[in-house]
C-alpha cells in the first residue's frame, strides 16, 4: 500500500571515544534545524520524520542496518565530519543495496565540492548540500521527490544513468541560495532541542558567519556575511537553557566577540547568570578585546575563552590570511588572565612556509601560560579549504583520507614533523592516552559491552559486535599456539565492522610468548586504517588506536608481575 507521506530519517553517527568514561556527545543540531525549516514550507505535507537517534547513537553497524532496513526511510539526510564521513559513507552503500528505492541527501562540515570521497562512482548520495542547510533541504526533498533537480548553486543533484561503470554525474544549480537572518533559522527558544545533555551540557549560537577569511578553515568560505540573534532572544535562550539544567554552555560562534552587538550580549549573559549556576565557553578575537570586555566576560560566568594564534611568523600568517598582531594577542590573553578566565590557546605545526623557528617560538608561547589549556595542533587540509587547493602550489602533502592531516610541507619532512611531535609532548604534556594500562590482572579501560570467545576458536561459534565500543575476550590455555586461529578471529571481526572501536583482550591460564602478541599486533595494522588511528598517529607511523590487544590473564594464572610489564610494554609501543 501507497504512503500517504514519504518517510524521512536523519543520520548524524557519533564521533567515537576510545576513553571508557566517555561514550562522546552526538547532539543533533543539524537534524533540529532542518526540520524546523522543513516544517515552514509546503514541502512538509510530503514527509514524516522517523527516528532512530537511540539505534544510530550506539549499535555496531551491522544492527544498525537492520534497524533501519526495518525501518524503510524512503529518504536518509546524512550530516557528515570528518570523524563519520567514511562510516556513513560505507553504512548508506550497504542500506541502498536492501532498500534500492532508497534515496540520500547529505550534507554539514564535511561536504565539500571536490571531496574525495562523496562524489565517487560507489557514493549512495543522490543529493549533495555544501554550506548551509537549512533554506536548501526542502528543496532537496522536493527534488527527490518530483525528480526534477534543486537549481540552487550550492547543491548538486546526481543524474540517472544506466550504465553504471561510468562516472557518475552530477548537476549543480545556478541560483544562489537565500541566507534568512538567523533567528529565522534556528527552533525557536522553547523547542525541545534547546536543552542540556545529561551531564548538563548545552550549545548556543548566537551570530553565524565569521570575519576571518582563514586558508585553512572553510567556514567563511560557505557563508558570505554574518547575522546574529537579539540581545533579547538570546536572553529567552538562556532562560530556558538554565530552567532545563543546563550547567555549562558552549557558544559554538566561531568568532564570539564578532556578533555586532556583543558588549549588550555579555550583559545578556550575565543577567541570566547572576548566580553563577552556568559556566560559558568561548571563542574569541583576543587581539580586539579590551579590560573591560574581559572583565565583563568574568562577571557573566565565562570560565573558559579559547584563542587562535596558528603562528608568530609573519610569512606563515600572510599565506593563512591572519593579520594578527602577536603583541595585541599578548595583551588580550593577558586580560582573560588578570580576570580569572581560563585561556586555551591554539597552535598549529606543519604549516607552510613554517620552520623550526616558528615552532619554537610557538612552544615558547604556550610555555609562558603554565595555567592555560595548551592546544599544538597538526594543519589538516580540509575540504574545501584554499590551503587544500593550493597545496601543490605549496608543497603540502596529506593523507588522502579523514582526518587529512599534512604529512610533510616544503620546510619540513615527515620526520621532522615526528620530532616537534615528541617535543612539544616533553615540553607541553603529551595528549591524555586513553589507556591507563595494556596488560594486569585488572583492566580498567575496558568497554562496558563485552562479548567472549573461548576454545577451540572456530569461526562458526564468534560472536557478532553489538555495539559501537566492543570488547572482545579470547580465553584459552595455548593462545600461542591458537594464534593462527586468533588471528583469523580478529581479521574477521574487523572486517565485518571496520568502523566501530574493537578491544581484544587475551586471557591466558599462563605466560605466553611475547611473540604472540607481535604477530597479533601486526595483524592489527595490516587492516586498513580507521580515521582514529590516523588522527592520533604522527606522520610515517601506524598507532593502534582503534583497535586495541590487551592482556588479563584468568584468576589464578601463574603470571609474573615482570611479564605483565613485558606485555604492556610491547603493547603500549604501538597503541594509545
Amino acid at each position: 500500500m501507497k504512503r500517504h507521506r514519504l518517510h524521512l530519517l536523519f543520520l548524524q553517527l557519533p564521533r567515537l571515544d576510545p576513553e571508557v568514561s566517555d561514550a562522546g556527545e552526538n547532539v543533533m543540531l543539524a537534524a533540529a534545524c532542518l526540520t524546523y525549516a522543513l516544517r515552514r514550507t509546503p514541502e512538509a505535507n510530503h514527509w514524516r520524520i522517523v527516528d532512530a537517534t537511540v539505534a544510530q547513537d550506539s549499535l555496531a553497524d551491522t544492527p544498525l542496518l537492520a534497524t533501519l532496513a526495518y525501518l524503510q526511510p524512503d529518504c536518509i539526510a546524512a550530516t557528515c565530519y570528518l570523524w563519520n564521513v567514511e562510516r556513513t559513507l560505507r553504512l548508506l552503500t550497504h542500506l541502498k543495496r536492501l532498500c534500492p528505492s532508497l534515496r540520500v541527501v547529505l550534507g554539514g562540515p564535511e561536504a565539500a565540492r571536490e571531496h574525495p570521497l562523496i562524489f565517487r562512482a560507489d557514493s549512495p548520495c543522490d543529493g549533495i548540500a555544501i554550506g548551509e542547510g537549512e533554506t536548501v533541504f526542502p528543496a532537496m526533498l522536493k527534488a527527490l521527490r518530483t525528480g526534477e533537480p534543486a537549481d540552487i548553486n550550492t547543491v548538486a543533484t546526481r543524474l540517472a544513468t544506466t550504465d553504471r561503470s561510468q562516472p557518475p554525474r552530477w548537476q549543480w544549480g545556478t541560483q544562489p541560495r537565500t541566507l534568512p537572518a538567523l533567528i529565522d533559522i534556528l527552533p525557536p527558544p522553547e523547542a525541545p532541542v534547546n536543552r542540556p545533555d545529561a551531564q548538563g551540557m548545552a550549545y548556543l549560537e548566537t551570530n553565524r558567519g565569521c570575519p576571518l577569511r582563514c586558508a585553512f578553515c572553510c567556514y567563511n568560505l560557505r557563508r558570505a556575511g554574518s547575522t546574529s540573534l537579539p540581545p533579547e532572544n538570546i536572553l529567552r535562550r538562556l532562560r530556558i537553557l538554565k530552567r532545563r539544567g543546563a550547567r555549562e554552555i558552549r557558544l559554538v560562534d566561531p568568532t564570539f566577540n564578532a556578533h555586532p552587538q556583543f558588549d549588550a550580549v555579555v550583559d545578556i549573559l550575565a543577567q541570566s547568570n547572576r548566580d553563577r549556576r552556568i559556566s560559558f565557553f568561548v571563542e574569541i578575537r583576543a587581539d580586539t578585546l579590551t579590560v573591560q570586555q574581559a572583565r565583563k566576560l568574568a562577571q557573566a560566568g565565562v570560565s573558559e575563552a579559547e584563542v587562535g594564534i596558528q603562528s608568530t611568523d609573519p610569512v606563515v600568517l600572510r599565506t593563512l590570511q591572519r593579520g594578527t598582531n602577536t603583541d595585541r594577542v599578548l595583551r588580550g590573553i593577558g586580560y582573560l588572565r588578570q580576570h580569572g578566565i581560563r585561556p586555551t590557546i591554539d597552535f598549529m605545526y606543519g604549516l607552510p612556509h613554517q620552520d623550526r623557528h616558528d615552532i619554537e617560538r610557538s612552544l615558547h608561547w604556550l610555555e609562558q601560560f603554565p595555567e592555560a589549556h595548551p592546544q599544538f595542533l597538526p594543519l589538516l587540509l580540509l575540504p574545501g579549504t584554499e590551503l587544500r587547493d593550493r597545496a601543490a602550489t605549496l608543497k603540502l602533502k596529506a593523507q588522502a583520507l579523514p582526518p587529512y592531516r599534512v604529512l610533510s610541507t616544503d620546510m619540513m619532512t615527515s620526520r621532522d614533523l615526528r620530532m616537534i611531535e615528541t617535543e612539544a609532548a616533553e615540553r607541553l604534556g603529551a595528549f591524555d592516552a586513553p589507556t591507563e594500562i595494556f596488560a594486569g590482572r585488572k583492566l580498567p579501560d575496558l568497554f562496558t559491552a563485552q562479548i567472549r570467545c573461548a576454545e577451540p576458536f572456530e569461526m562458526t561459534e564468534i560472536p557478532t559486535a553489538a555495539v559501537n565500543r566492543q570488547t572482545l575476550f579470547l580465553r584459552g590455555h595455548d593462545l600461542f599456539q591458537q594464534r593462527a586461529k586468533i588471528s583469523a578471529i580478529l581479521y574477521q571481526a574487523i572486517k565485518s565492522e571496520p568502523d566501530i572501536l574493537w578491544q581484544f583482550v587475551l586471557e591466558p591460564f599462563q605466560e605466553e610468548p611475547l611473540d604472540l602478541l607481535d604477530e597479533l599486533l601486526a595483524v592489527l595494522r595490516r587492516q586498513p586504517s580507521h580515521w582514529l588511528d590516523r588522527l592520533l598517529a604522527p606522520p610515517g607511523q601506524r598507532i593502534l588506536a582503534a583497535r586495541r590487544l590487551f592482556v588479563r590473564p584468568v584468576r589464578g594464572a601463574r603470571v609474573s608481575s615482570d611479564w605483565l610489564a613485558a606485555c604492556d610494554d610491547v603493547m603500549a609501543a604501538c597503541s594509545h
